[in-house]
């Protein structure tokens, strides 16, 4: 079981998702935007994020870039739906960012799973290491 962060601004979506990785024995928190979903991630521990990208008040680019200066770099999903170009461009985008996988929406009840199953096993981020500034 994982301790799993789930951030969409699709109420029903996300907690269709959520209901899917519950069922498959993972621990599920949700949060509609990208603020909070990252002061959650900030005040817990979370195995894996799964974020939305076109949020209002913080997309997941910008999230996605936030993680990037935490310690502890977590695994991430990204995902987003829309035309086929905003989709590519997003979800490249937030595959530069270091989202270790991105998916297209509408998600499968069992790709989601295949990829999150496929994430957890893999090794997780390298931390970032923070030198001393010299001189």
């Amino acid at each position: 079981m994982a301790s799993i962060l789930l951030i969409d601004d699709d109420g029903d979506l996300r907690e269709l998702m959520a209901d899917v990785l519950r069922l498959a024995g993972h621990a599920v928190e949700t949060a509609g935007d990208g603020k909070t979903g990252l002061a959650l991630y900030t005040a817990g521990r979370h195995d894996l994020i799964i974020t939305d990208i076109v949020m209002p008040d913080m997309d997941g680019l910008e999230l996605i870039d936030g993680l990037r200066q935490s310690q502890q770099r977590p695994r991430v999903i990204a995902m987003s739906g829309g035309s086929t170009l905003s989709v590519s461009l997003y979800l490249s985008t937030a595959r530069q960012l270091g989202a270790q996988r991105i998916l297209a929406k509408p998600i499968e009840n069992r790709a989601l799973l295949q990829t999150v199953n496929e994430i957890l096993l893999a090794a997780a981020p390298a931390p970032i290491i923070r030198l001393p500034a010299v001189g």
